[in-house]
């Protein structure tokens, strides 16, 4: 089919002067059988009814194919911006929970004086070329060799670059509920955002730069097709070009950027297969020998086997998977206005292995995992990166069941999570998700609407704050968050190749009053209030 294929969203909330917009448009044409070419654009913003908390986010990608008989090439292209104004979150959870305030932009923030902003910028590329070499002859009948004996030879190359500049000034902010007297009374308390201004007491440009190259060559043997036993045998060696730059000292305020390049090499092997539609298994491994990321591994195997029952499938799968890993870059080595850091951590390390029942047509899906975790890095109350000298267990129990009586469809997800050091890995015990809707046709084949509320709670816990300068979440221990159902109400219909989507979000704000408002989702960072959305999304074949 040469037609181009085109699909186009476009959602909006809120009043204008806070609205919410995102925009999407893609296309994707074949020039041959073989051959195709798309491109994706995608506008997202937000002015939010929040002071100071402004976002826009362009994306822009475009791809390239060609799967020939024997040679095939892979290739794309993207970009993406985000220019985010910072607000720091609010002076105290009070001006939320306590609901003082008639308007959510009168809500104290506590950068809302320092123009804080961070501008992200990404430029990615990569190209996949691979021949194929046959191990019996070709006949005109064979499309490709997915189902021949055959050996592939190929290389890929990959490019991407990132850079962020935050800029802010020194300003104040005031907390008129710091603490309370015994009398009731409320004490006030004016503090500044950030403690430290290493270079520049007046105002910050932190700017910092990352870019990789690598270069992989590799080998795929095919012993029988593609769905056999051992459907493929890989292997590969590969070089990892690293360059990181941020702002020094001397010439602060001009941008200037210091460069420090780190090469790794490494290699991996995997092997994959099938049995019929009854299993499918697979391993991986990857080493760096040497370099940057010397001592570097990556373990990894996974295998499903189904069984069916009237020809309905019951499915059992589990993965393991064990790894080492340097530390990024910016966690050992970091100087900016706010924060300076020379560190030399130890790698770390996870084990982890979980396992999985489903069984689609009753929607059930039960699932356990658990991760061992080694000498974890995180960054501490003072958002400081910090390295926990031991072992943290971290153990994930779900459930999923989904009823469908009639139309009437009640869906439910419940997640249930074990830390052995909250102060290192922070988690809710208790995350559930639940969907009820009634889904029925207006108009046989032409037009079908679901009319239902979305939901989502966790229990309380000291959830991770947020760091504007670094553009990192950090731990810790002042404000809990949770114990709060998030609801949605909704309307969706199918028309045609039509889909139009009604949405009244967090339709239960203030519903309850008092201190019943917890609803943040990152510690003093809150949710927006009620909101209406309106969407709409259509497919075009020509």
């Amino acid at each position: 089919m040469k037609h181009p294929y085109i699909w186009m969203t476009y959602l909006e909330s809120g009043q204008k002067r806070y609205r919410e917009e995102h925009f999407e448009i893609m296309t994707s044409q074949n020039i041959n059988p073989s051959t195709s070419v798309s491109l994706n654009f995608m506008s997202r913003g937000s002015r939010s009814q929040y002071d100071v908390s402004r976002i826009k986010n362009k994306n822009f990608s475009a791809t390239f194919a060609h799967t020939g008989r024997r040679y095939a090439v892979h290739a794309g292209y993207t970009h993406n911006k985000i220019e985010q104004q910072e607000s720091g979150g609010v002076v105290g959870n009070w001006a939320i929970t306590d609901t003082v305030f008639e308007m959510p932009s009168g809500v104290p923030m506590r950068l809302a004086g320092a123009d804080a902003k961070n501008i992200y910028r990404n430029n990615a590329f990569f190209i996949k070329q691979s021949i194929g070499i046959p191990f019996v002859r070709m006949t005109e009948h064979d499309f490709s060799m997915s189902d021949l004996p055959a050996i592939y030879l190929g290389h890929t190359f990959e490019y991407g670059e990132w850079d962020k500049v935050y800029t802010d000034k020194y300003s104040t902010y005031k907390d008129e509920r710091y603490s309370r007297n015994e009398d009731g009374s409320f004490n006030s308390h004016t503090d500044t955002y950030y403690k430290d201004w290493f270079y520049n007491p007046d105002k910050t440009r932190d700017s910092l730069y990352e870019q990789i190259i690598t270069n992989r060559f590799f080998v795929q043997a095919q012993p029988w097709s593609r769905d056999g036993v051992v459907g493929t045998i890989d292997g590969g060696v590969g070089l990892d070009i690293h360059t990181y730059s941020q702002s020094s000292l001397d010439d602060y305020l001009s941008g200037h950027l210091h460069r420090v390049k780190k090469t790794s090499w490494f290699a991996y092997a995997g092997v994959q297969g099938k049995i019929r539609k009854y299993a499918d298994w697979g391993a991986n491994f990857k080493v760096y020998p040497s370099g940057y990321r010397g001592g570097d591994y990556e373990i990894s195997a996974r295998a499903s086997l189904s069984a069916y029952i009237k020809k309905k499938p019951l499915t059992l799968s589990g993965s393991f998977s064990e790894s080492m890993t340097s530390p990024g870059y910016w966690q050992s080595h970091w100087h900016s206005n706010h924060y300076r850091w020379d560190k030399n951590f130890k790698k770390e390390g996870e084990t982890r292995f979980n396992v999985a029942f489903l069984v689609p047509d009753y929607g059930i899906e039960l699932g356990f995992w658990q991760s061992i975790v080694r000498n974890k890095i995180y960054y501490g109350p003072d958002c400081l990166p910090t390295q926990h000298d031991g072992t943290v267990s971290l153990t994930s129990v779900y459930v999923q069941k989904d009823f469908n009586i009639k139309g009437v469809h009640l869906d439910h997800r419940v997640l249930v999570q074990l830390t052995s050091n909250r102060h290192v890995v922070p988690l809710p015990l208790v995350s559930t998700f639940l969907s009820y809707y009634y889904e029925f046709w207006v108009k046989r084949d032409i037009l079908r609407l679901q009319i239902g509320v979305d939901g989502r709670f966790n229990t309380s816990y000291y959830a991770q704050g947020y760091n504007p300068a670094l553009s990192v979440f950090y731990n810790q221990d002042e404000v809990e968050i949770g114990n709060y159902p998030y609801l949605d109400a909704f309307v969706a219909a199918k028309w045609k190749r039509m889909r139009i989507l009604l949405k009244y979000q967090h339709w239960n704000c203030n519903l309850f009053g008092g201190v019943s408002n917890e609803y943040f989702a990152v510690a003093r960072y809150p949710l927006n209030p009620g909101m209406f959305k309106i969407g709409i999304s259509w497919t075009f074949y020509d």
